[in-house]
């Protein structure tokens, strides 16, 4: 019995580190959708500024120039950042399905150990009976 609850001990632990696993990847899937969606929002800017077209002076287009220029490195650190989430979400995936396989050992093994613990307790009940029988 003391073998069954250690098992179990660490099986809700398990259980425990996975829903925090789960959780997480939740977070880098809400920061990966606000990524894409910032993304689009400095696409629809960066491409509206680069369609205008009007006379304009030359400090204008210079800054204009540097306004789409600093939107284009948003967007590339934004497209770093993606990659790092889809990076990080891949290697959280590989924890929930590693802490699932842990999960059903641990399952595994309980029952192993309940059907030890049953075997025991039916040759102890045969070893009982056969001895009240001889007297």
């Amino acid at each position: 019995m003391k073998k069954i609850k250690q098992l179990k001990l660490l099986q809700t632990k398990e259980k425990l580190k996975q829903r925090k696993t789960i959780s997480q990847l939740a977070n880098i899937k809400t920061e990966t959708e606000k990524c894409q969606k910032v993304e689009k929002e400095l696409k629809e800017i960066t491409e509206q500024k680069s369609s205008e077209i009007y006379e304009v002076n030359g400090y204008s287009f210079h800054a204009n120039r540097q306004l789409i220029q600093k939107l284009m490195e948003q967007r590339e650190i934004l497209l770093n950042r993606k990659e790092f989430l889809k990076a990080e979400e891949l290697v959280v995936v590989k924890e929930i399905n590693q802490s699932k396989a842990k999960n059903e050992v641990f399952e595994q093994k309980t029952n192993e150990e309940k059907n030890k613990i049953f075997v025991k307790n039916e040759i102890k009940q045969e070893e009982r009976y056969n001895q009240a029988s001889k007297r």
